[in-house]
């Protein structure tokens, strides 16, 4: 069936499955308005309406077989736009609207696999697809940006979109995963020329008598230019539970149920346009998480947990704690956290900074805990005297790894192989993202300082200023950082991958601390480069241990950089910046409850606010609250009550996660936080001591509680 959505030509198919086999609904069941497929066995139907420039649609069926449905779609061809805008049909919810006048047919586009992969007969000629190649894009939020970098990344860890490598699990023209897997339950494909997707209601009831319960919906795309919905899903070929192990297909079916959903058509805007949709969906579908108690409450119980339970004070280090719920619920230390930056190091220091002077009030006795433990400020110390003059840049470890030891038990270990060093992306070099984080919250907390009228010790800055013109000497003439750098001479290693971006806002610290403009000029050059990985939706190889995947951390540099550029500049462009890396964030971050089944967040938990980390590590992690800062200023200075409504989601987020423990996680305290938590069926790979499975993880690694203490101080700090 043949429809016209907004400009775009979209073929349309309903199937059903039987017997493990989806069989199309005979062309002569449908109308203009869907279909309807009778059996004796079975009644399958759709049913499409318009809502403006939106077809909204209802999928159900009634089976005495146990079934699904499947709603594909396939992009044919962008044809005359009919002069109807794409509007946000909300008061709350403005934005640009979109025409045909948006599109650059002459701009670059990228394929996933080239030209020969995409090369099909139904695709015509038009502004979407130039000449011979068709630049086709595949969006799962969370899950498939493209293929993935299925031409760059290590084969085998997760899934690839890509007709390539038939031989691997993870590789394979058709992914379907849950709904819920996705922080917005779209499946979009984007073309220079716009964006066309569907949504879909994550979980349906089931209806037949005596078969109460939840069926999970699905999200599919298809190479080169099919994608859809199905009303139940199937994890298709494999279930991507965690990375480098496929697992046997899962799914949910039923014999009589129903889902709604809707199709968009956004031109122009190439595949910006996606944030629209996404926008509109998050109207329609989102809902806060709850909590109870104060940012101070909060705040309190997570220094006392750092300085209690994570400090060691036979080793005077802060460790990583695990255990084994239910036999066994004591925290016991695991591994040390002498990172410099990322998971650890700085980014501890600085809360714990700014914990000195914002919790010294009504006689909490915050001066007390941090002298009994590790105080930021000497965190921060060890940082910067671990500076390596051959290499220009501080040791990525603040101590030695035991686990690199060379020779003797008096060898301290490498002070360069951290923990990703097992993943075998990086050794025995200096990484951008330890480097890069490590300098922005050290220049951070001296601003901090300084904002107060307090001290800092001034080889903090003089360190991190050497750093930093190691960086700038080594840029790029395209304004690239690198991804990681010799420890024995002035060298950039390798410089694919959006890591480098943190030196960004490090950059425009320092200009402001030092008033010299080159500095900014730097920064300027560099966001200039990192900005087409934003506009791309394609920002990979942050994190040292995901082969380079897709992910949402290095974005988060980038938007800080975008505020501080605009700050300093006043320049729309870095604002508008700041829209598309916040666009690009809600792809990762949860904009409804999901409903998972296990333990400890299946009773009462809300997903909504929490962010995906990559698409190698399919979980929430804590990370994201550090958007929220630059988020709620983004909602303030344009008047956008988008932006603050989604910081305040994450907000809530953090606030009610925190409140699981210890009733409903089996372990800790209040003020401790997990890093992993699974909104759906990825990464659920943690058991009980009696098998059973856990939705978390028993290890209470400290660097992504860091994150929360980081986001919690700042709202303590905005109330007082």
């Amino acid at each position: 069936m043949k429809q016209n959505i907004n400009g775009f030509s979209l073929d349309i198919e309903v199937h059903y499955r039987r017997r493990d086999v989806w069989i199309p609904v005979p062309e002569a069941c449908y109308t203009e308005n869907g279909c309807r497929y009778e059996t004796p066995e079975a009644v399958y139907s759709l049913t499409l309406w318009k809502e403006g420039p939106i077809v909204s649609y209802r999928m159900e069926y009634q089976a005495s077989y146990d079934t699904q449905m499947r709603l594909s779609l396939a992009l044919l061809e962008y044809v005359p736009f009919s002069g109807e805008s794409f509007s946000q049909g909300s008061a709350d919810l403005q934005g640009d609207a979109f025409s045909k006048e948006d599109s650059d047919p002459q701009g670059d586009a990228l394929s996933q696999e080239g030209s020969d992969s995409h090369g099909d007969s139904c695709f015509h000629e038009n502004p979407l697809f130039h000449g011979n190649s068709i630049p086709l894009f595949h969006v799962i939020p969370c899950n498939i940006f493209g293929d993935n970098h299925a031409g760059e990344v290590r084969i085998g860890e997760f899934p690839l979109l890509t007709k390539l490598h038939p031989e691997a699990a993870f590789c394979s023209p058709y992914w379907e995963f849950r709904a819920d897997r996705a922080a917005m339950p779209v499946s979009a494909l984007c073309g220079h020329g716009g964006v066309v997707a569907v949504s879909v209601d994550p979980y349906s009831e089931e209806q037949a008598k005596g078969r109460e319960g939840v069926i999970q919906n699905g999200l599919f795309a298809e190479l080169p230019n099919r994608f859809g919905v199905t009303l139940g899903y199937t994890n298709d070929p494999v279930t991507f539970l965690n990375r480098s192990v496929p697992t046997a297909s899962t799914r949910s079916q039923g014999r009589q149920a129903a889902v709604c959903g809707r199709i968009y058509g956004v031109p122009g805007k190439g595949r910006q346009g996606i944030h629209q949709i996404v926008r509109q969906e998050y109207g329609r579908i989102h809902t806060r998480a709850q909590y109870a108690r104060t940012f101070r409450q909060a705040a309190e119980a997570m220094l006392d947990t750092f300085c209690g339970l994570n400090f060691n004070r036979e080793e005077r280090e802060y460790t990583n704690r695990q255990c084994r719920p239910l036999s066994d619920t004591r925290l016991e230390p695991w591994r040390n956290v002498v990172e410099i930056g990322w998971t650890g190091g700085a980014i501890l220091g600085y809360p714990l900074v700014m914990s000195r002077y914002l919790l010294d009030r009504d006689g909490f006795p915050v001066g007390e805990k941090l002298a009994a433990a590790l105080p930021g400020e000497e965190l921060l110390d060890r940082i910067v005297d671990g500076y390596c003059e051959d290499s220009g840049f501080f040791y990525d470890l603040a101590a030695g790894n035991p686990a690199c030891k060379k020779t003797t038990d008096e060898d301290p270990g490498s002070r360069l192989n951290g923990w990703w060093t097992y993943y075998g992306l990086c050794r025995d070099c200096h990484c951008a993202y330890t480097q890069g984080s490590a300098v922005y919250y050290i220049l951070k907390t001296i601003l901090f300082l300084k904002g107060r009228g307090l001290p800092y010790p001034e080889k903090w800055l003089a360190r991190c200023r050497q750093v930093l013109d190691t960086v700038v000497s080594l840029q790029r003439e395209d304004g690239a950082f690198g991804y990681t750098y010799c420890a024995t001479e002035r060298r950039v290693l390798d410089w694919e991958g959006f890591a480098g971006c943190w030196f960004v806002p490090g950059l425009l610290y320092l200009a402001e601390l030092t008033g010299e403009e080159t500095y900014v000029e730097k920064a300027r050059k560099a966001h200039a480069y990192y900005r087409n990985f934003v506009e791309n939706l394609d920002c990979y190889g942050a994190p040292m241990d995901t082969w380079k995947a897709v992910d949402q951390e290095g974005n988060l540099s980038f938007l800080h950089g975008s505020r501080l550029l605009y700050e300093h500049t006043g320049e729309a462009q870095f604002l508008e910046d700041m829209k598309m890396s916040a666009g690009y964030e809600f792809l990762w971050r949860y904009g409804y409850q999901t409903r998972p089944e296990n333990p400890p967040v299946n009773q009462g938990w809300n997903a909504c606010g929490g962010s995906v980390t990559s698409i190698s590590n399919p979980h929430i992690h804590p990370m994201g609250v550090l958007a929220d800062e630059d988020l709620l200023y983004l909602g303030e200075v344009t008047g956008d009550a988008y932006y603050t409504d989604r910081a305040w989601d994450s907000i809530a987020w953090m606030m009610q996660t925190l409140e699981l423990y210890p009733a409903q996680t089996g372990y800790g305290q209040y003020g401790v936080l997990s890093e992993r938590w699974c909104p759906s069926d990825g990464l659920v790979t943690e058991r009980y001591a009696s098998g059973e499975p856990y939705s978390s993880w028993f290890s209470y690694n400290l660097w992504a509680a860091a994150n929360v203490f980081e986001a919690v101080l700042h709202r303590v700090r905005n109330v007082q």
